[in-house]
């Protein structure tokens, strides 16, 4: 009682003083010499591949760089820390690609080089070649390293238009009404009650398929506020139009709403992102249409990405977003592992949190429980393993160790995931905000519950570091598995109370 008194007066009164000031961030080089290339993969005659390239210059140098530069910044402050590196990124950026630009306009201008997208997160670019033109980039000056892939095709979607989503007054304090059992579960109404921290002032970016923005869903939803809704023009100047509550960047429009629900509750697919958004932020009125948000006061935006991560990665940072869920898997990527998780790495210190699932089962590979992209990447993206309300682990849910040996990356095996949540016959809430008893299953859910948690975590203190949330979120875990850490269940459940409280304490702290 005392500490939850010592700190409601420290959040309302605004006393906790802030992190120490932080060095100035500095650029790094990638090591070796010359230009790598990863193995080019096998296409038919004529048929492009996907290129990635790194410039010589990063924030993070090499495969060690992240934990380097963790303890460089271990003092720093999150919202100084971000806004310090994202101005060095972007600088560093344009510097690189003002010296590649003349030999980049002629590979363009030639047709070797289609579909050029210039991204700052990782300093580099992207775009489709030939295979037989793929040497050419060793010409540009500062190349370093080129991931090539197959060009990625996903299924083609429906243009439908947007509906409107009107203004609605934004939830101001949480329902304990009616609440699905996982919430309490994760002692999540508990830190509500006893912290008044309930998400408030975080955003959370949902990764994701199709969103139907229903009422309860309406509540929350971030407005950019640079933007002005459905006058057709780019308000904000960052080259994306309308993107009010979220963009879809494969369309480039801001049509989220990809695909219609019919009223039949089987079809989940459909629901899949509306309902990892609910699991984060859903705000009901605690009665026809419970609170299904881990976080219910915070806000959540989605995006729709199957191409470059770097675009919708760039999005939510400038959006000043918090987290960052991702419920899908990437299988077959090699090489091109490595690319991912720079964009995370370097993402972390832009204040971005990256959450996952451990992934469901691929039936047919040859290694189907194999954690994969993004949920097997260490440290700047946080993995929750699947359990049933028992806390069984649920047979479909994959599991760890991971191992990392890439030309960049050289880590061997690592410890994954780690914490676990509920991922079996979850309640869902469907767009007319009616209840759906054991609805939901998959891996896809556990990692909404894992970046409501977070978003709870970042409410009590926006301050908090990517190192020092895992250590909490890991440290106050309850254990449900084998004994101590474990490849199924990591480090335990996840507590929300615990954690908060966790939070709080080094806050108050603080000097």
């Amino acid at each position: 009682m005392i500490l939850k008194n010592v700190c409601s007066a420290l959040l309302g009164l605004g006393m906790v003083t802030a992190a120490a000031e932080m060095t100035p961030v500095k650029m790094e080089k990638l090591g070796g010499e010359g230009v790598w290339t990863s193995p080019l993969p096998e296409v038919r005659e004529g048929e492009m591949v996907w290129v990635t390239v790194w410039f010589e210059e990063q924030f993070l140098g090499d495969g060690a760089g992240y934990g380097r530069r963790a303890k460089e910044f271990s003092k720093a402050g999150r919202q100084a820390l971000r806004k310090e590196v994202i101005g060095a990124l972007k600088k560093q950026s344009e510097a690189s690609f003002e010296k590649a630009k003349p030999i980049l306009e002629v590979l363009v201008k030639s047709g070797d080089l289609k579909d050029l997208e210039q991204h700052w997160i990782v300093n580099g670019f992207s775009g489709k070649m030939l295979k037989p033109a793929v040497s050419k980039l060793e010409a540009v000056p500062g190349m370093r390293k080129i991931f090539v892939r197959k060009v990625r095709r996903g299924r083609p979607v429906k243009s439908l238009p947007m509906p409107e989503v009107p203004v609605v007054d934004a939830p101001t304090a949480p329902n304990f009404e009616n609440l699905p059992w996982y919430i309490k579960q994760l002692n999540a109404d508990q830190v509500w009650k006893e912290f008044g921290v309930t998400g408030q002032g975080t955003l959370n970016v949902i990764h994701d398929k199709n969103f139907i923005i229903s009422e309860h869903l309406q509540r929350t939803v971030y407005r950019n506020p640079g933007e002005i809704a459905g006058n057709g023009k780019d308000d904000d100047g960052n080259g994306y139009v309308d993107d009010v509550h979220g963009y879809h960047f494969d369309q480039k429009s801001n049509q989220l709403f990809t695909k219609s629900y019919s009223g039949d509750p089987k079809e989940r697919s459909t629901l899949h992102g509306t309902n990892c958004a609910n699991i984060v932020s859903g705000f009901g009125d605690g009665k026809e249409r419970a609170s299904c948000g881990v976080a219910p006061l915070s806000r959540w935006a989605g995006v729709v990405n199957q191409g470059g991560i770097e675009r919708s990665v760039e999005w939510a940072i400038e959006q000043g977003a918090d987290t960052y869920s991702m419920s899908f898997s990437r299988r077959g990527f090699g090489e091109y592992r490595s690319h991912w998780r720079k964009v995370m790495e370097q993402g972390n210190f832009c204040g971005l949190f990256f959450v996952s699932g451990a992934g469901n089962i691929a039936r047919g590979d040859a290694n189907p429980h194999l954690m994969t992209i993004p949920q097997s990447i260490p440290e700047a993206v946080f993995a929750a393993a699947g359990v049933h309300r028992d806390f069984a682990k649920t047979d479909f849910s994959c599991v760890g160790p991971v191992t990392w040996m890439t030309e960049h990356y050289q880590d061997g095996v690592l410890q994954k995931p780690e914490v676990c949540a509920f991922n079996y016959r979850v309640p869902g809430q469907l767009p007319d905000g009616s209840m759906v008893p054991k609805f939901l299953n998959g891996n896809s859910y556990a990692g909404p519950m894992f970046c409501g948690a977070i978003a709870l975590m970042l409410s009590a203190d926006q301050d908090l570091l990517p190192w020092d949330l895992k250590e909490i979120i890991t440290t106050t875990a309850t254990d449900v598995g084998p004994k101590g850490v474990d490849s199924e269940t990591g480090h335990g459940l996840i507590n929300c109370y615990e954690a908060v409280k966790e939070v709080l304490r080094r806050k108050a702290l603080r000097k």
